[in-house]
């Protein structure tokens, strides 16, 4: 008997755009019953309908994740990224 093994994605999750639900839930931190809850409560992304498989795009997670540890302007301008470290280091007494 043989036994033949194929990899599911040819991309690692790094290179990957779009996370099936386990993914995302791992991505996020979070168990994938977690994933589900904060998407019946409204607090998570549904997930997009993509050739038949229901996925999470990693830009929205990110999007997700940024609004929630309070990164604002995540766009890579070095003019928001110098405000928001003069926010941070003001809030934090680091002038």
């Amino acid at each position: 008997m043989q036994i033949v093994a194929s990899l599911i994605h040819a991309l690692p999750a790094s290179e990957r755009r779009c996370f099936d639900r386990k993914e995302a839930a791992s991505y996020l931190g979070v168990s994938p019953a977690h994933l589900d809850k904060l998407v019946r409560n409204g607090l998570a992304p549904q997930p997009i309908g993509f050739l038949g498989r229901k996925v999470w795009d990693k830009a929205v997670l990110d999007r997700l994740l940024d609004t929630h540890s309070g990164i604002t302007g995540s766009n890579g301008d070095s003019d928001d990224l110098d405000r928001e470290l003069a926010e941070f280091e003001a809030k934090h007494g680091r002038a």
